[in-house]
């Protein structure tokens, strides 16, 4: 049964990774010269209006958002259409002016290109990422205003949130698989106070991957009103993994998502039908990283091929950069103290906040995976409860691999720190629920 498991789970990862892929190359060909004109308007009124700014960086700003960094190179990458018609399918090209250095003031940059003047004739394409908020916004842009696309992605977030927090209460209300629904209402709760979307849900960049995460994790509290076999929690799984990773821009997408999907993932399934929480945690997660794999495999290949394998060579370049492999070192220590700086971004500038929140997520954590084990209760309780524990690993192991990435850019990267308050507050409340419901009734409450 397990065998015939993780085959299954092999050939959806890889069926996942080959579709989302073939859904963003489509996309993305039939995406190019659509509405440049109208765009590249709306992108010079973005800035006459100040829906853009020069100064990339807008730490707090719940209006145009923190990262205007990334919001302006993706604008740029989108309007920006030169070059041949089945590389731009793949990858974008960042525009370079004389004086102007793309990589550190992209903003400067933007409102230089849609104000008329010539970018370098040499064709630098970004070939590092799948680039699927690059193909949304060559959609949208033609259509919509900047500041209007901001409020799409925030709206589009918040109600996928707020939708998933009222199933989960209409679970409760009707009693029905109560523990799952305490758990996926705390993790609404956590990503909703603590996830930084007063200052991040509208950016450009991170909008369309949040929005994927948020996603994920309606369509678990779906499915924890009406369980499903095995295959149905993987194929989810595996959709969420290559989802994320065409919408990724290292910005921590890929670690959150491996680690709700330990967490989350079983919650979904047939108590009947499940080959056991730990098994099919396992497969869900093998499934994401999987399907991950090949979407992205698929995309350097394809980039290879038309490109040359110096593609590979730059990406190879790049993670050993940011990884403790670099010529500049480890770098572990200036990324501990980027994150502790940083970790306000997760409750907009409030650090005390932020800071008490992970705290209490870790503590609270601790005292209920403490509790459950001790107690003598429903092994899939237990079970759930180590997956829970077990799912806030991705998280410190992703900046250890990365040091040198998080030192850098902790300053949004620190929003996937999330998880422990989501996953520490929920071993609590299971903790708490679990022991009440095992409890008899007092004497008080028999009269």
């Amino acid at each position: 049964m397990r065998y015939k498991l993780v085959i299954t789970t092999a050939c959806v990862s890889v069926l996942a990774g080959v579709f989302v892929f073939a859904l963003f190359f489509v996309a993305s060909s039939l995406a190019l010269d659509r509405g440049v004109q109208a765009a590249t308007s709306h992108v010079a009124a973005a800035f006459s209006s100040g829906e853009l700014v020069l100064d990339p960086y807008q730490e707090g700003s719940t209006t145009i958002g923190s990262h205007q960094w990334n919001d302006c190179l993706i604008t740029a990458m989108a309007i920006d259409q030169r070059g041949d018609r089945a590389r731009l399918a793949l990858s974008p090209i960042i525009a370079g002016f004389p004086g102007l250095a793309d990589d550190a003031d992209p903003c400067r940059v933007l409102k230089t290109l849609v104000s008329g003047s010539q970018p370098d004739a040499e064709l630098y394409y970004y070939d590092r990422y799948v680039h699927g908020a690059t193909v949304l916004l060559r959609y949208l842009l033609p259509h919509f205003r900047i500041g209007q696309i901001r409020a799409l992605y925030r709206v589009a977030i918040t109600g996928v949130l707020v939708g998933g927090f009222a199933l989960t209460l209409i679970g409760i209300a009707r009693d029905r698989r109560v523990a799952e629904f305490v758990v996926l209402s705390v993790v609404i709760l956590a990503l909703m106070r603590f996830f930084g979307l007063e200052s991040f849900s509208q950016s450009l960049g991170h909008g369309p991957a949040d929005l994927v995460a948020a996603l994920y994790v309606l369509v678990v509290a779906v499915l924890v009103f009406a369980p499903a076999r095995p295959l149905a929690v993987i194929l989810a799984a595996a959709l969420f993994g290559a989802f994320t990773l065409a919408f990724e821009l290292f910005t921590g997408g890929i670690p959150l998502g491996l680690a709700m999907v330990i967490g989350l993932a079983s919650l979904g399934a047939r108590r009947g039908d499940q080959p056991g929480e730990y098994a099919l945690a396992a497969c869900a997660a093998g499934a994401y990283a999987g399907a991950a794999v090949v979407t992205y495999a698929i995309k350097v290949a394809a980039t290879a091929y038309v490109a040359g394998t110096g593609v590979i060579a730059d990406i190879a370049a790049q993670l050993i950069h940011y990884s403790p492999a670099s010529e500049e070192g480890p770098g572990f220590i200036a990324a501990a103290v980027s994150i502790c700086r940083s970790i306000g971004v997760l409750a907009g500038g409030m650090t005390m906040l932020a800071a008490a929140a992970v705290l209490g997520g870790i503590s609270a954590g601790i005292y209920g995976l403490n509790r459950i084990l001790r107690r003598n209760m429903d092994p899939a309780l237990r079970q759930r409860a180590v997956l829970l524990a077990m799912s806030v690993l991705p998280i410190p192991l992703w900046f250890l691999a990365f040091p040198n990435q998080v030192a850098i850019h902790a300053w949004f990267i620190d929003r996937i720190v999330v998880w422990l308050v989501a996953a520490g507050f929920s071993l609590f409340s299971l903790a708490i629920a679990a022991g009440h419901r095992a409890r008899p009734p007092s004497e008080d409450s028999r009269h």
